[in-house]
């Protein structure tokens, strides 16, 4: 995975990818296990609960932006420093929270860190060009194994430990992380007399109507919606659809990720050293795709595992190369706040889907089936002319596709 990479870039992705699994711990390791421990605390309800789950999301979508913006201006490292200490400091809020309120203060705090998009612009800066798509591949992969394990794990940790205790570990790691990227990462050098596009207002303008950044801001956006309804479905269509016991749904999803990784590895390599940006980008959506129509055609137990293994591979064929493409159309004075935009679309995407799940749960699969199917066909179209585009435009390599 690391072949050609300099012990420089090797060192400073390896402490950027933990920093960003241990910040997505914070959302994946508490999802199957933070409801039910919600209820038990003073003042709850059904709706502060939905809250208290949902406030770190939305925290998360509108102050990526800020964030990324200032990274530009006043050096990533401080930017994400701050960012994960006041993270630590809502997981410790967390896990001694003993009421409604407290809680819901405690996961605004985790989730007004938003320093995903300088980590990525980081990530970006400190990596050669031609070695850039599988460092993002690595911080994909971690999200995957993140994302299998705290299905697998924290249910397993919270009957023995507490849910508290979820908070304080995710606390203890992040300490752990700010520092490692302290110490052992350097600043990039970007000096003031070296930028030829100065931090600005302005730029915001410059990025909201650059036809690169819509596609791949559209492309996370729908890619993460589609990543939180089919996890609010299809685990529910599991239990009392299907009576496939909750505890044994990592059954499926484990090697649905483990499978999807192993397809991601080549993929992302062929992407990046032979030029196969748009064979990969469109391969992905497709096997998402076919995903939707064997659970459409089978309509059964096994129509759903289908639609997990295909949807996975699909996501992590395009988790690394989206950001990639994008730090490759973008100045790199302007990373940070395009990548700003680019999560902040990520997380709304996130929060819609979930909006969409749960309509489809009230009103039936068929609302799920059909705009599943029209969102992959214009994603397609939208995606196909877009590289015709920029193969025209000779950013991109030529391909056959």
């Amino acid at each position: 995975m690391f072949k050609d990479f300099t012990p420089e870039e090797i060192k400073s992705v390896l402490g950027i990818t933990f920093a960003v699994a241990v910040r997505m711990l914070g959302l994946f390791l508490l999802l199957p296990v933070l409801s039910p421990y919600l209820k038990t605390l003073e003042g709850s309800s059904p709706q502060l609960i939905g809250l208290a789950i949902g406030i770190y999301g939305f925290a998360q979508a509108f102050l990526q932006i800020p964030f990324g913006y200032l990274s530009d201006r006043y050096g990533r490292k401080p930017i994400i420093i701050f960012g994960m200490l006041t993270y630590i400091l809502g997981s410790l809020m967390g896990g001694l929270a003993t009421n409604m309120w407290s809680m819901i203060v405690a996961r605004f705090i985790q989730g007004f860190g938003a320093v995903s998009s300088a980590m990525i612009a980081l990530a970006a800066d400190l990596t050669r060009e031609e070695v850039r798509t599988r460092a993002f591949a690595h911080i994909g992969a971690s999200i995957g194994m993140v994302f299998a394990l705290s299905i697998t794990l924290a249910p397993v940790i919270a009957g023995y430990m507490g849910v508290p205790f979820l908070f304080f570990m995710t606390a203890f790691l992040s300490t752990v992380a700010v520092f490692y990227l302290a110490f052992f990462i350097p600043e990039p050098r970007v000096h003031a007399q070296d930028r030829e596009i100065k931090p600005s207002l302005k730029n915001f303008t410059l990025l909201i109507t650059d036809k690169n950044q819509i596609m791949l801001n559209f492309s996370i956006g729908i890619l993460h919606a589609f990543l939180v309804a089919i996890f609010t479905v299809i685990p529910y269509e599991l239990v009392y659809n299907y009576h496939f016991p909750k505890p044994k749904h990592w059954e499926i999803y484990l090697p649905a990720v483990l499978l999807s990784l192993m397809v991601m590895v080549p993929s992302t390599i062929a992407a990046e050293k032979k030029g196969k940006f748009k064979e990969v980008f469109l391969l992905g959506i497709l096997s998402i795709f076919l995903g939707f129509l064997a659970y459409y055609l089978m309509g059964n137990f096994l129509g759903s595992v289908f639609l997990v293994f295909f949807f996975f591979i699909g996501f992590h064929l395009l988790e690394p190369i989206v950001p990639s493409l994008l730090t490759k159309l973008t100045h790199r004075d302007l990373r940070g706040l395009s990548l700003g935009f680019f999560n902040t679309n990520q997380f709304l995407g996130a929060f819609l889907g979930g909006l969409w799940g749960g309509f489809v749960l009230k009103h039936g699969i068929n609302y799920f089936l059909l705009l599943a199917f029209v969102l992959c066909a214009l994603w397609y179209l939208l995606a196909y002319t877009w590289f015709n585009t920029l193969q025209s435009e000779g950013k991109l390599g030529k391909s056959s596709f």
